[in-house]
């Protein structure tokens, strides 16, 4: 999905909205009352329900017995960017590039996680799209040494190399952390219309999606 910077709804900032409702995603459960909703973005009642009707009306939430949860299509503006469009010429080559990035990735042993599975979702398997905001691409990781211990080993190895050449690494999770973030962040090359999740993170279970790896 693609916003745009200076949007509104119902007079409060598309972003901010977004950011709500990264957070619900990101949280246990993405139930929230319409009184969380009004301190939040300090509305008053009235402003907070014709906010709650827009986002109702929009198909963005819905409601629950415990009050509004997100929709499939709110769960979508959660992750949804700020970018020129780009046609879909361009979204294969950089659908192609990742995976040569995936073979890459899956044939060095110099990343201690292999891609086991990649999964399309959003705008770029839909039919009717003519342009992207950006692709939306969810993987599957997993440890290509079995001994854990082993994997831990050469992890610190990878770890005390990075120091060595400036890398901060400022809690034992970031170091923990580093071989899985290698691999992700030499999946993404930077690249802006690259919007990556792993399947942990759940997004597959929320939208409709293409599974093309392997």
């Amino acid at each position: 999905m693609r916003i745009k910077r200076n949007e509104r709804i119902a007079g409060v900032p598309v972003l901010k909205i977004r950011d709500f409702f990264n957070r619900l995603n990101s949280a246990d459960g993405n139930t929230f009352s319409q009184d969380r909703l009004c301190d939040l973005f300090h509305l008053s009642c009235e402003e907070g329900a014709l906010l709650i009707k827009e986002l109702q009306d929009r198909n963005f939430i819905e409601e629950t017995v415990d009050g509004y949860s997100l929709t499939l299509r709110g769960a979508a503006l959660s992750i949804a960017r700020c970018v020129p469009p780009i046609h879909k010429e361009k979204a294969d080559k950089l659908l192609s590039d990742f995976l040569d990035r995936v073979r890459e990735v899956n044939d060095h042993d110099v990343y201690l996680y292999r891609v086991s599975g990649v999964w399309l979702f959003g705008s770029y398997i839909d039919d009717n799209a003519t342009d992207y905001g950006d692709i939306d691409i969810a993987v599957e990781l997993s440890r290509k040494i079995e001994d854990p211990n082993e994997h831990i080993r050469r992890n610190q190895e990878a770890v005390m190399e990075a120091a060595r050449k400036g890398r901060n690494f400022p809690t034992i999770f970031d170091q923990l952390d580093y071989a899985r973030r290698l691999v992700l962040l030499k999946l993404k090359n930077r690249n802006q219309y690259i919007s990556l999740h792993t399947t942990a993170d759940g997004i597959l279970e929320l939208t409709k999606t293409l599974r093309i790896y392997p």
